[in-house]
């Protein structure tokens, strides 16, 4: 009996989840069963999904701007900052207005094609870029702040497609679960960053090998949305490899429409998760 639930038992190799990016993507796809519906019901679910974007990311700023540990990191570019802060930023501060627009390609970036390395790749550097690396203006978010946020765009984003009056329930489930694993695995890649599980895997050279790039950037190459995010420079001209997720799910997904709680008016923008490159009093892109 023991040998036979051995055999069913699948095996993970502990060191390659904290030195090998593909392999830990693919760990958390299998305990999660992300596969192939949870893709399909983005991809189908995503034009809907950024009728959303506006209102989440105002909904979002007004959030992060309520409390001073959060609203510091517009200004001093870290959250355990606790001197004097001169004048904290308000909804309509130039900084403000600029981290809205990458707020928003983010969020669309977050229904694209999971099916692509790529994807996960820019997901994680996301969570680098939280803990001073792969940045010209290094930026330090502590990961209480970026947990907790995660965690209120999935409420937003979620009450907003189930309380939508004619779509039909199981298209609602298919799309809100699909969007709640990427979230998490968003989550996962942000902890990886902040937490010392698998320190001793790791090299102690590697942030010597960060490769700084503009905002928006991954390998060299444009990751969010040109309709979002203003154009800026590239640094480096690597491309990034793109393997497929696979695995398989329950529920069937067709498109979707429009949301509820959120107000529908058009909104301001958005960005590479809300602190991220957050600009003293500049609305300009960050180098």
């Amino acid at each position: 009996m023991g040998l036979a639930s051995d055999r069913l038992r699948m095996h993970v190799e502990r060191r390659d989840l904290y030195i090998n990016l593909e392999a830990r993507v693919r760990y958390l796809h299998s305990f999660l069963d992300f596969g192939s519906r949870d893709i399909e019901a983005l991809i189908s679910g995503a034009k809907y999904v950024r009728a959303l974007i506006p209102a989440v990311v105002n909904i979002v700023y007004k959030k992060l701007l309520q409390y001073d540990v959060t609203a510091r990191a517009f200004t001093t570019r870290s959250t355990s900052f606790e001197g004097p802060i001169d004048e904290y930023p308000n909804e309509d501060s130039p900084q403000i207005q600029h981290r809205k627009i990458f707020l928003r390609a983010y969020l669309a970036k977050l229904c694209s094609d999971p099916s692509q390395m790529e994807f996960w790749e820019y997901l994680d550097k996301v969570g680098m870029m939280h803990v001073g690396l792969g940045r010209a203006h290094p930026l330090h978010v502590e990961y209480i702040h970026l947990g907790v946020c995660l965690a209120f765009i999935q409420d937003i984003m979620s009450e907003a497609i189930l309380s939508h009056p004619r779509l039909p329930m199981d298209r609602k489930i298919a799309l809100v679960k699909a969007l709640g694993k990427v979230i998490w695995i968003q989550n996962d890649l942000m902890a990886k960053w902040q937490v010392r599980d698998g320190a001793e895997f790791r090299d102690d050279d590697d942030e010597g090998t960060v490769v700084i790039e503009d905002e928006g950037y991954l390998h060299g190459k444009k990751i969010l949305d040109d309709e979002e995010v203003p154009d800026i420079a590239v640094s480096s001209p690597t491309s990034a490899s793109s393997p497929s997720a696979s695995g398989d799910q329950k529920s069937a997904v067709k498109p979707l429409a429009s949301p509820t709680r959120i107000p529908k008016s058009g909104a301001v923008g958005a960005g590479i998760c809300p602190f991220s490159g957050a600009q003293l009093g500049a609305a300009t892109s960050e180098k």
